[in-house]
């Protein structure tokens, strides 16, 4: 499946891709190295484990007195022995490769494919064989060795677009970041905003460093795994790795808190913010002459301020370009930004459920806590039929009865004391007590997605100095917690936050959630954004790193 991207829209409004009525094309491909090819000898031996295999099929089928099947089967048994008679005219063209020494031979060569048409007797109509080059591979898709490859006649135009026009250089290459960037326009996305770049204010991004007490796992000398205690280390917190700020005129209508954005060589976590507002607060009688600058001396009107991020979104500037040459790019496309997703909702509403993982990372004196909603809800679904068909709508699909159960009920609601319903209610409570069993336990809770001290990003913007990040009064530091903002909880409340995924106890942080006029005033996040202090705390390096963070999430769990 090709998704919907803004690279998608140059390929069919720009380069005339060519699309069937079915939504299919041969301009083009996907391929997934999986497997190699096989010699000469490898393959006439398999051809024969086959033919051995379809005699016994053929036998099989004789003694069954099915005339189509035995005919189906002595079809498939001489087209096996014919292939193994035929071998011979062929042999110089088996070459042994592994899906490594294939995939690099596709990457260099490109590929031929042949479509054939065939006429209603079988007999081939017409055959047309297509050279496709290789054009990118995203990094999920790398992982399972599959890559996009184009048409020939479309290669030229293709990779200029989505390297921006970027060629590598005999010196400095950098084939292993260009692969990474270059597929970022490609993302799927789910609709389209319109900013203008050279309204766009870019900071280079601000690291602030801080000293705590660390437990340090290592390895020695013999590779042994060992863990020291280290006093006073020093940590580094990148505050705005991956985060934008944009203002709410440019906010679409259809999203939520923040909306994940696509361009060229361009990724950044978007949260919805009342940038103007704030600027005219801060520059009072100047707003309307204000101006900002951005990490390359270009100054802004501050009214015409759109969204601001760092440096660290823009993946462009590590090849040397400027910034100018990158707005051309994206005006080219009229400064569409794609959107990949948005907040949502849990469809559980104000509960989520927690991992094995997560149940683990917790101490079993709290474990009476930690179960009751979760027994409470069971105890419902045995006794309240409004809660059980509640639970059904929530968990109905196209491999069960729910739906069925539902509208039984509907139509007669008398089905529900038929022993046939009572039989079915206790094998779903059961089946979902069984899942509850291994860890799936419901909390008041939700996944959050993640914002870093947005305030000091706005302050940072309009001062254009990296110590006004420290100026931030919307957070302070705590010793034993970390500060954060959520209206999907009450002010004061303390939450269990688990990192997503959640890969050992260390991942499990300790918040305060803390309400200020600030957030209210300059954001709207919505319930579920959680802005969260990077400035004196050790929430990136006790979350893994939270590398590219924003936009990651968080599960919170009220305490």
């Amino acid at each position: 499946m090709f998704t919907n991207s803004i690279f998608k829209d140059y390929l069919i409004d720009k380069l005339n891709m060519k699309v069937e009525k079915n939504g299919s094309t041969k301009d083009l491909i996907g391929l997934t190295f999986n497997y190699g090819t096989r010699s000469f000898e490898d393959e006439v031996s398999h051809l024969h484990k086959i033919a051995l295999k379809t005699q016994y099929e053929y036998k099989y089928a004789l003694t069954g007195n099915d005339q189509y099947s035995t005919n189906k089967a002595l079809h498939k048994r001489n087209k096996i022995l014919n292939l193994i008679k035929d071998s011979n005219k062929n042999k110089k063209l088996y070459v042994q490769k592994n899906c490594d020494e294939l995939r690099e031979y596709y990457y260099v060569n490109g590929v031929d494919v042949p479509y054939i048409q065939h006429n209603k007797d079988g007999t081939v109509k017409k055959k047309t064989v297509i050279h496709y080059k290789m054009l990118y591979r995203s990094t999920g898709k790398a992982k399972k060795g599959s890559c996009m490859f184009i048409k020939y006649s479309l290669y030229d135009k293709a990779i200029e677009f989505l390297r921006m026009g970027i060629v590598p250089s005999d010196d400095n290459p950098m084939l292993v970041e260009l692969s990474a960037y270059s597929p970022l326009i490609s993302s799927g996305i789910v609709g389209k905003v319109q900013i203008n770049p050279r309204n766009i204010l870019i900071l280079k991004d601000v690291d602030r460093y801080f000293t705590t007490n660390v437990i340090s796992v290592e390895t020695d000398s013999e590779n042994h795994c060992v863990s020291k205690r280290i006093d006073n280390y020093k940590l580094k917190n990148t505050l705005f790795d991956g985060e934008a700020l944009i203002d709410e005129s440019k906010f679409p209508k259809s999203c939520n808190g923040f909306i994940l954005l696509r361009h060229h060589f361009n990724k950044m976590a978007a949260f919805k913010s009342r940038i103007q507002k704030f600027f005219k607060d801060y520059f009072g009688d100047d707003y309307e002459n204000a101006t900002v600058v951005d990490m390359f001396g270009n100054e802004h009107k501050a009214k015409d301020i759109e969204l601001i991020t760092t440096d660290n979104a823009m993946k462009w500037i590590k090849f040397g370009i400027d910034y100018q040459y990158w707005c051309n790019w994206v005006e080219k496309n009229d400064s569409y930004f794609g959107i990949v997703k948005t907040a949502h909702k849990s469809k559980l509403g104000d509960s989520q459920k927690m991992s094995y993982q997560m149940v683990n990372a917790l101490d079993m004196d709290t474990m009476g806590d930690v179960v009751k909603q979760s027994i409470d809800y069971v105890e419902t679904l045995k006794t309240d039929i409004h809660a059980f068909l509640d639970y059904l709508k929530m968990n109905s699909n196209f491999s069960n009865d729910f739906d069925v159960l539902i509208e039984l009920i509907n139509k007669n609601p008398d089905f529900e004391k038929s022993d046939y319903f009572r039989n079915r209610r206790k094998d779903i409570i059961r089946s979902y007590v069984l899942n509850m069993k291994s860890g799936r336990i419901i909390q008041n809770a939700d996944n959050l997605t993640i914002v870093g001290s947005p305030y000091a990003l706005l302050l940072y913007a309009a001062s254009g100095k990296e110590e006004s990040v420290d100026d931030d009064n919307t957070f302070e530091v705590e010793s034993d917690c970390i500060q954060c903002y959520s209206k999907r909880f009450s002010d004061g409340e303390y939450l269990a936050a688990f990192r997503s995924p959640f890969n050992s106890k260390n991942n499990l942080t300790y918040l305060h959630n803390c309400y200020h006029d600030n957030f209210e005033k300059y954001f709207d996040f919505g319930e579920q954004i959680i802005a969260v202090n990077m400035i004196g705390t050790d929430m990136q390096d006790r979350n893994n790193g939270l590398t590219n963070w924003a936009g990651s999430k968080e599960t919170l769990f009220k305490n």
